[in-house]
């Protein structure tokens, strides 16, 4: 990888997929700016059993599949679209968007295997009444202001 280093995986850098590492680098490339692999647990890796459907779960998929990043210049809902297409553009096939994670923004890229090859499944998650809640991606992204 070019622009990333294994020890930012948490771990699990030797399992994952050969086109998480691929889409990953171009999506960097293509951003312009850094992304960081958020270091909160199971946001890389994970073991949720063979039933578990997270494409983070190694267990269920052989490697993972999905990764948890925090990309630096996410401040407005522009931004945040912007990378959502660059994300789709480099292959990633799961994208969500959390505005309220820190330190700042993120979002959820992931390999999926989707059965229509056109689809890209999307969604946000944002914190209501302290909980999580999943809301479509625009939601989530409306919560960023419109301009900086």
């Amino acid at each position: 990888m070019k622009y990333f280093k294994p020890e930012e995986f948490n771990g699990w850098y030797d399992l994952l997929a050969p086109a998480l590492k691929s889409n990953l680098d171009d999506l960097r490339a293509k951003w312009g700016q850094p992304i960081v692999i958020s270091p909160v647990e199971g946001a890389v890796g994970r073991h949720d059993g063979k039933g578990g459907t997270s494409q983070h779960n190694v267990d269920r998929w052989g490697e993972v599949r999905a990764v948890d990043v925090m990309p630096h210049g996410i401040e407005t809902a522009n931004d945040a679209r912007r990378f959502r297409q660059l994300a789709e553009d480099c292959g990633f096939t799961g994208i969500g968007f959390y505005p309220d994670w820190n330190p700042r923004p993120g979002f959820h890229v992931d390999i999926r295997i989707n059965e229509n090859e056109r689809y890209v499944a999307q969604w946000g998650g944002i914190r209501r009444n302290g909980e999580q809640v999943y809301v479509g991606i625009e939601t989530a992204i409306g919560k960023l202001p419109a301009m900086a």
